[in-house]
């Protein structure tokens, strides 16, 4: 039998091969059934060697094992050959100590255009984790990094099972784009990367990141979930800094991408986005085919007031609303604005702009005391959020949302908010941390 122990099944049509120890060009075929299974007879007394070929050996970056039987009389002998477990290849690629609750993953770096194994080329992983330190809630940004081989393989050790991380690969300036990688719950798991080293970096301004450009040309088509072409749709190659939008026939193109592993976004109001992984060749163009579905409706949460107190947050909220002295939305007008990303809802918010990221979500700017544009101070349910680079559109959905608080001056930050910061503030409130209670505009509200 030939069994696949990361799939936990049998590896059916595995070609195998069995052959002298002293002679490899002398030996017998065979080939698994649906069950794994495979037989050869005839086979004279002797030291003979047993060994299989197939995909999955390939796709999960092993070599094919082999196993010795010694033939000493008549009769049958069962050989079991396997393609090791997830959790004996990741102790054996990351050692014993390796945490239960973790994964390794692996794969290669290559060229995008002569395709060939880039050493030395460093793949970088990075998640968010709560910590809760000096009395305040943090944002920790997690990052495990690697190195390619003379193969241009890498390992990755310590990755956390279940969950999604971003990655990106990069030899020198040249780098992948930014892809969500999901990292399943098995203790092993393949990722490739292919770079862009022709492509060109394109700055807009001098706040935003430039962007990277270069040959990689896509012919994407969008479809409504009922098969109708959908047309007014925005798509992009993220980091790039091009958007286009699809025409009456739901077809969009982009021509002047860089090549390799990137991340292609496509989104239109009221439609759920989509984030799609691809790998571009240079000059050649890929078709795409995206189904956005409709946003799911989200229920307000309720006010509960009779005979109950309302929480002391929710009563600050409404507090600082009646004062006006920033922009307050609460969840429902979040809601009304964005069905993507959170920070697409400060469109249009005085003293705000939103640049686009070479990763996930906008970044917010503001005017600071000098004049000159400013990176808010971010508070998260009333605690300084530490985003280490990383956007807030990553870790909180529209969906989510209570209420924002815009105060784009730091002479309007209240003294909630107060630090040693020279911008404004946002404030994000979830619901989940305010018990479900809706958040009101108190100048609307009955006496």
């Amino acid at each position: 039998m030939v069994f696949d122990s990361v799939a936990r099944a049998p590896l059916a049509n595995a070609s195998v091969r069995v052959f002298r120890a002293d002679s490899a060009s002398v030996g017998i075929d065979a080939r698994t059934d649906a069950t794994g299974t495979f037989e050869v007879s005839a086979l004279r007394t002797g030291t003979w060697l047993v060994s299989f070929l197939h995909p999955r050996l390939d796709s999960l970056r092993l070599e094919p094992p082999v196993a010795r039987v010694d033939v000493v009389e008549a009769g049958e002998i069962d050989v079991t050959l396997a393609v090791p477990s997830a959790v004996t290849l990741a102790r054996a690629l990351c050692g014993t100590a390796r945490d239960d609750s973790t994964a390794v993953v692996v794969g290669d770096v290559r060229d995008a255009a002569a395709r060939r194994p880039i050493v030395a080329a460093t793949v970088r992983a990075t998640w968010p984790e709560w910590v809760f330190a000096k009395k305040r809630m943090e944002r920790e940004v997690v990052t495990r990094v690697a190195r390619t081989d003379s193969a241009g393989q890498f390992v990755l050790c310590d990755v956390p099972q279940g969950i999604t991380v971003t990655a990106l690969a990069h030899a020198g300036s040249d780098t992948t784009g930014v892809i969500e990688l999901v990292v399943p719950v098995t203790e092993y798991t393949v990722a490739d990367f292919v770079i862009d080293r022709g492509a060109s970096l394109v700055s807009r301004d001098g706040v935003s990141a430039p962007w990277r450009r270069g040959e990689g040309m896509i012919r994407g088509r969008v479809v409504t979930a009922g098969g109708q072409p959908l047309g007014n749709v925005m798509a992009r190659v993220l980091g790039s800094g091009t958007v286009v939008r699809t025409d009456s026939s739901g077809v969009f193109r982009i021509s002047d991408a860089a090549s390799g592993t990137q991340t292609v976004e496509v989104r239109a109001v009221g439609y759920d986005p989509i984030r799609q992984k691809v790998q571009l060749s240079p000059a050649i163009p890929t078709a795409m085919g995206f189904t956005l579905e409709k946003s799911r409706v989200l229920l307000d949460t309720v006010r509960v007031i009779a005979g109950r107190k309302l929480p002391a947050d929710v009563e600050a909220i409404e507090r600082r609303w009646r004062r006006g002295l920033g922009t307050i939305l609460d969840g429902r007008t979040v809601r009304e604005r964005t069905s993507t990303n959170l920070t697409s809802a400060l469109w249009s918010v005085p003293g705000v702009r939103l640049g686009m990221r070479s990763g996930y979500g906008n970044a917010v700017y503001m005017r600071g005391n000098s004049g000159k544009e400013c990176i808010p101070s971010i508070y998260l349910d009333g605690f300084r959020f530490v985003a280490d680079g990383m956007s807030l559109d990553e870790l909180i959905t529209p969906g989510d949302v209570a209420a924002l608080e815009v105060y784009p001056r730091p002479m309007q930050r209240p003294a909630e908010f107060t630090d040693l910061s020279e911008c404004g503030v946002l404030a994000v409130w979830t619901s989940r941390f305010l018990g479900n209670v809706r958040v009101m505009d108190p100048r609307k509200q009955r006496p």
